[in-house]
């Protein structure tokens, strides 16, 4: 990811059991250092297996070169609770540090 882009990122759950469809809340965090990005209702694209979450120019800009780690987390209406392994990507640096239209 490069900084003040608008990347889209799937993130796919290899695992038949789960159906993302079926929990009540889903939140996709984006952790740096102390700065924490976590995406959730709206903001996300939910489908059995995936989630699709869009991240603003401000939001990649909150971060500096170097790893972020992302995180899925869900939770069913009987009060369980489950996640993902964490990834990590590269942040890359941006000439033009500041959003534009």
């Amino acid at each position: 990811m490069v900084r003040g882009t608008t990347p889209t990122f799937r993130l796919y759950l290899n695992d038949e059991y789960v159906d993302l469809t079926q929990a009540v809340n889903v939140y996709v965090s984006f952790k740096q250092k102390d700065t924490l990005i976590t995406k959730t209702g709206e903001d996300l694209d939910i489908t059995e297996n995936e989630v699709d979450v869009y991240l603003s120019q401000a939001e990649t800009l909150k971060f500096i070169k170097g790893d972020v780690e992302i995180q899925l987390n869900w939770t069913y209406l009987d009060g369980r609770r489950a996640c993902s392994n964490i990834i990590t990507i590269e942040v890359d640096k941006n000439l033009i540090g500041d959003v534009l239209a």
